[in-house]
């Protein structure tokens, strides 16, 4: 089905100085994306190696990759040869000619455009997925500790979260709860042989599953395993699970029927060595890039990644579908405020 790019968004915003740079779900496979995928580390790194002059943020997670910045670098035919294209190239170790095929960027009003829809979900895998709200306003809150974020990024993020905002206040687009971690608890009802699950990984996602559990599976154990200890004594004292140091990950697996991996971590952690032995039945890897190592992924252990786990579940989205063009009329509204504002701006001399 095709839809409006937020009606004639495209016609009000010419400052090609916007521009998003990246890879999704809809143009590159999970292993594909993986190699440009970003933990909070690998931002930080990113954002200290970038020229001075150059302001971005970027947004990973496990349905994109996207460098949304504001440059005069970027070219119509440059792909892999300016800093906002460089900055994925590095990252995911690739030539310039391999990141022409994989990358899409966009500029002006496109870029503008692609990140409304975006934040209101309706680039999300799972369409309408509200999840990445929390998402961006984690990356744009790296940027800004960075100091990478300029005032325009910082006017259109904002121009985005009021219009996602009014999206979920005024439709039903974002209606039910279909995220990742929900179809992972989902999957999990009405299973009387699942007593106790491993949830590896305590941020956001993490502890989504954790509430999930908590509210679907209220019988069940939850053990939780974190690398960052702080961060995993504050998860499990606030919904009383047993908790585990990384180190002891094999520990808590012994007597678990269900693994469900929400790391962040740059590569496998969860090794053949891990599942061997123990009463795992299910695994689910959340992480992109994927945290379960291939040899799990050939054992008689079913491992579902995310690509898997969204198909699942892409049935369930008709109402969703059906209330698309009341969101295209909202992001339009917003996109002309912006777009307004761009106008007075350019009205002044002032830096970005």
């Amino acid at each position: 089905m095709a839809h409006s790019q937020c009606g004639s968004m495209a016609d009000r915003v010419e400052d090609k100085n916007l521009v998003v740079a990246g890879v999704s779900f809809k143009t590159t496979e999970l292993l594909s994306r993986s190699r440009f995928a970003f933990n909070a580390e690998a931002c930080r790194y990113a954002y200290a190696d970038s020229p001075e002059d150059l302001s971005f943020f970027i947004l990973s997670t496990c349905n994109r990759t996207e460098v949304y910045a504001w440059t005069d670098f970027v070219g119509p035919d440059r792909i892999g040869v300016d800093p906002v294209t460089e900055i994925l190239r590095t990252q995911a170790q690739c030539s310039a000619e391999e990141l022409n095929r994989i990358v899409y960027v966009k500029k002006g009003a496109d870029a503008v455009d692609h990140f409304f829809r975006v934040a209101a979900g309706l680039e999300s895998q799972i369409v309408g997925d509200y999840d990445i709200i929390s998402q961006i306003k984690t990356a744009f809150k790296g940027a800004k500790e960075q100091r990478k974020a300029n005032g325009i990024l910082e006017k259109m993020y904002n121009f985005a979260l009021q219009a996602s905002k009014e999206v979920k206040n005024s439709t039903s687009f974002s209606d039910g709860t279909m995220s990742v971690p929900y179809a992972v608890v989902k999957q999990l009802l009405g299973r009387d042989d699942i007593r106790t699950i491993t949830v590896a990984g305590a941020g956001e996602t993490g502890e989504l599953v954790v509430k999930y559990i908590r509210s679907y599976l209220p019988y069940c154990n939850i053990r939780l395993v974190n690398r960052d200890e702080e961060r995993l004594q504050s998860l499990g004292t606030k919904y009383d699970i047993m908790q585990f140091p990384i180190a002891a990950l094999s520990q808590s697996l012994a007597g678990s029927d269900v693994l469900i991996v929400a790391t962040n971590a740059s590569g496998p952690i969860v090794e053949r060595s891990h599942i061997e032995g123990t009463g795992i039945k299910l695994i689910f890897d959340l992480s992109v890039p994927r945290n379960v190592s291939p040899n799990v992924y050939r054992m008689n252990v079913p491992v579902l990644d995310t690509d898997r786990i969204s198909k699942g579940i892409q049935n369930n989205v008709n109402t969703r579908l059906s209330e698309i063009p009341k969101v295209e009329s909202i992001l339009s509204g917003h996109a002309t405020a912006f777009a307004d504002w761009m106008k007075r701006r350019e009205s002044f001399t002032v830096n970005p």
